[in-house]
């Protein structure tokens, strides 16, 4: 028995090694949420979110992306090529939010997206405009009880 179960961790591991190397280099957003710290624009303007748990954006399976964007819901559907990044198809609703909010802001930077930076724990996203651009960072649910 010990014979077999170190022949089946000398086959699966690297395999599991393989395939998730194989993942993160082709779609290293894939399975990842990040949260929204803050909306830079023209004139040098810093936009920050009161509630950063509530500008989230959660990369799925199937280039699926979930948008939680301060009162709202939004979906999309997402591609990467080179830094290069897109968003399509996307469909949200529109509740009004209570002041301070950054939806539009936020949804609109979003709709613009053309690129983006993935290193030091952060994301990036800018839009079609030298000016505006979106800082993120990794978010993890942390249930409170």
């Amino acid at each position: 028995m010990s014979f077999l179960r170190k022949t089946l961790a000398i086959l699966v591991v690297p395999a599991c090694f393989y395939l998730n190397t194989g993942i993160t280099q082709e779609n290293p957003l894939e399975n990842t949420s990040w949260q929204l710290i803050a909306i830079y624009g023209f004139g040098n303007s810093e936009f920050v979110p009161t509630n950063p748990e509530n500008y989230l954006l959660r990369f799925r399976l199937d280039s699926r992306l979930q948008i939680e964007a301060d009162c709202n819901q939004a979906g999309a559907t997402w591609t990467l090529e080179g830094n290069a990044f897109t968003l399509t198809e996307m469909v949200t609703t529109r509740k009004l939010c209570v002041q301070p909010s950054l939806f539009n802001r936020y949804i609109m930077n979003l709709d613009r997206a053309e690129t983006y930076e993935l290193g030091n724990g952060q994301l990036i996203i800018r839009t079609n405009s030298e000016a505006d651009w979106m800082l993120f960072k990794p978010y993890v649910f942390t249930p409170a009880f």
